[in-house]
């Protein structure tokens, strides 16, 4: 019961200390021009202040600070300086748009400084595919491989009101429940810490008079912060029973949970890698641009987008929990499948209208010269 009193208390704070800041930064950045400014890539249309990840940073430095008073460890600290290095490598993009490689580095480092901690390494896949331990060079490796890209997938999906802040609820919703059953209350803090800040921020990101972005100060935060609870997921060495499955099915469960930003980011690498054009380049081929490109509005984009997250992560739960692993990496394939497949229809860009025409006479050329 105390920890319910506990929870409840940090999550009202940490909502609270949020939603009194993110005001002042607004006008603050209104103040001193710091603004994002509509461009061919932008799905808004007015200048709009974009430091809202400012509150993140501050937010998360007061729960990490009394966590290290109820939780005694040096994970604290790490991760009070790994997240640091991320914020201040998305204020100064924000500031004065760093070059792409200038910001990865900044990210390579916030990553690498994780990696001191155990509890942030995959050093086991418990069984699925046959696997087991994982040598050290390729825990560190992978692990920082999937951070990198988690935190960029968080980024990438930073494109339109409120999608980013959805997932992370949603994303930090699941992961609570987990660590919460696991006995983990350290993380399931962090989880909570997550939540009320984005449920905080989602009241000014979809207000229309006192909106604000989160920038890049923002977004590169949460992914850090949800990529290390999924490796603390991955590394934890607990008992899963109490979460009626396999610990072997468990990475199943976590793509599952993160379907939309694994989904997007693995679209858009494979479209330039297609397209022959940088990793790093903008383009307008992301999930939220083709349904935003219906006609939707941002709140509604965001709330689809999210839903299906949610229903995707729901349904992956009960299917790892009645049925074996082989089923299940099957449906989740089929699931990734029928969303590529249905976004490539649904696509209105230019690009992808040009391919259908190729793809339908192609159809029709093989269809008449069977006959």
């Amino acid at each position: 019961m105390e920890n319910i009193y506990y929870l409840t208390l940090l999550f009202l704070s940490i909502f609270l200390v949020t939603y009194i800041l993110i005001p002042k930064i607004r006008n603050f950045s209104l103040k001193h021009n710091l603004t994002d400014t509509p461009g061919v890539r932008s799905s808004h249309a007015k200048i709009t202040p974009s430091f809202g990840g400012v509150a993140f940073y501050i937010s998360y430095i007061i729960a990490l600070f009394f966590l290290q008073f109820f939780f005694d460890n040096q994970v604290s600290l790490t991760l009070l300086v790994a997240i640091s290095v991320l914020f201040f490598t998305g204020l100064f993009d924000d500031l004065v748009n760093l070059r792409a490689k200038v910001k990865f580095c900044g990210q390579f480092l916030g990553v690498a400084l994780l990696m001191s901690q155990s509890d942030f390494r995959i050093i086991s896949m418990h069984g699925f595919m046959g696997i087991y331990e994982i040598p050290l060079i390729v825990s560190v490796v992978g692990s920082m491989f999937f951070l990198l890209a988690l935190l960029n997938a968080f980024n990438l999906l930073d494109g339109i009101d409120g999608l980013t802040s959805i997932t992370g609820i949603i994303v930090a919703s699941f992961y609570s429940y987990m660590f919460y059953k696991l006995g983990y209350f350290y993380y399931l803090s962090i989880s909570i810490t997550t939540i009320a800040t984005l449920l905080a921020f989602l009241r000014f990101n979809f207000s229309v008079k006192r909106k604000i972005f989160m920038g890049d100060t923002g977004s590169l935060t949460i992914g850090l912060v949800l990529g290390l609870l999924t490796l603390k997921l991955m590394a934890a060495d607990a008992v899963y029973a109490s979460l009626h499955f396999e610990p072997k099915q468990l990475p199943l469960l976590l793509v599952a949970v993160l379907f939309v930003p694994i989904l997007d980011i693995c679209r858009v690498m494979i479209i330039r890698l297609l397209k022959g054009v940088s990793m790093f380049s903008a383009d307008r081929n992301h999930i939220h641009h083709i349904i935003v490109d219906y006609g939707l509005s941002h709140r509604k984009a965001s709330s689809i987008i999210g839903f299906v997250n949610f229903c995707v992560g729901l349904l992956m739960f009960f299917v790892i929990i009645n049925f074996n692993t082989l089923q299940s990496t099957l449906l989740l394939i089929c699931i990734f499948a029928s969303g590529i497949l249905l976004l490539f229809l649904m696509n209105r860009n230019k690009t992808a209208l040009r391919l259908k025409v190729k793809l339908k006479t192609s159809m029709l050329r093989m269809f008449f010269f069977t006959w």
